[in-house]
């Protein structure tokens, strides 16, 4: 059976599945918070923000607002792998320390 990544699994579990809807809706959002009839509303010289127009301090604010959600999505992705990773090496006394997870393989090819 071969097994092809997918972007979004249809058998998520309801914490990670919550998590992934909001990332998505935030960037609904943002999408839509940068564009027509929104940005209009934003879209002055006055005031001005550390010498910037605010409507491109208002810009900025959505870039790094966005950096700030990848990067916590990416370092929550990555405690969750480590978890799973400790579950199973807790669960198989022979993959060690010196061993990574992908080097265990059945002896047909196929990852345990």
């Amino acid at each position: 059976m071969h097994n092809t990544p997918r972007v979004f699994p249809s058998r998520l579990e309801k914490g990670p599945r919550r998590v992934y809807r909001a990332v998505t809706c935030f960037y609904i959002l943002l999408f839509f918070a940068l564009l027509w009839p929104v940005y209009p509303r934003f879209a002055s010289i006055e005031p001005r923000v550390l010498g910037l127009p605010f409507s491109l301090t208002y810009v900025i604010g959505g870039v790094l607002l966005s950096f700030v959600v990848l990067w916590s999505l990416l370092r929550w992705e990555n405690r969750r792998a480590d978890g799973s990773k400790a579950e199973i090496r807790a669960a198989r006394p022979g993959v060690g320390p010196g061993l990574q997870l992908e080097d265990v393989v059945d002896a047909d090819g196929e990852e345990d």
